[in-house]
């Protein structure tokens, strides 16, 4: 199943995106808990919440960002995901496996995607934070060959969602 999913760095972003049929979303917290921490983009608590009302009510989902490596930043990191489980978004995309391991114990039901950032290139790295984090999704980087995903698609049975475009 193919599905578009756009970057949402602004609620005026979310609505277009949502508007004009995206599928899903994906955006951050203002925080260091995420690779777009740049000055006008991301999201308070209350703009993220009625930007996850205003998706839903058109059918388009919100995964929220939180795929940095945190280091001094870990509480910036596990507080995005808690964020995000209040604001009923969708998913949280993490590279950090003490993230995913956060969202795994605290936040069952909300969806854990491996980000890009991650850099889980083969289907045996997949299935290992399939199995330990319960990810049901895994970002490839925009590097990976046509030929890498048909053989990683052939040996996970984790969706795959293709990073076609720089943060830029």
């Amino acid at each position: 199943m193919l599905s578009l999913r756009l970057p949402a760095g602004t609620l005026a972003s979310l609505k277009v995106a949502a508007d004009n049929g995206a599928d899903a979303v994906y955006t951050g917290i203002a925080s260091a808990s995420n690779a777009r921490n740049f000055p006008g983009l991301n999201f308070s608590p209350e703009e993220l919440a009625e930007g996850v009302e205003y998706a839903h009510a058109r059918h388009c989902g919100v995964y929220v960002t939180s795929n940095v490596y945190p280091q001094q930043e870990i509480e910036a990191s596990l507080r995005a995901v808690d964020i995000a489980a209040e604001a009923g978004a969708d998913a949280v995309i993490a590279a950090d496996i003490s993230v995913l391991e956060h969202a795994a114990r605290r936040h069952p039901s909300m969806a854990r995607h491996r980000s890009s950032i991650a850099a889980a290139t083969n289907a045996s790295a997949i299935n290992f934070f399939r199995d330990h984090f319960g990810i049901s999704c895994a970002v490839l980087p925009r590097v990976t060959s046509v030929d890498d995903i048909a053989e990683i698609r052939a040996a996970t049975d984790v969706e795959l969602e293709i990073f076609a475009f720089g943060v830029l």
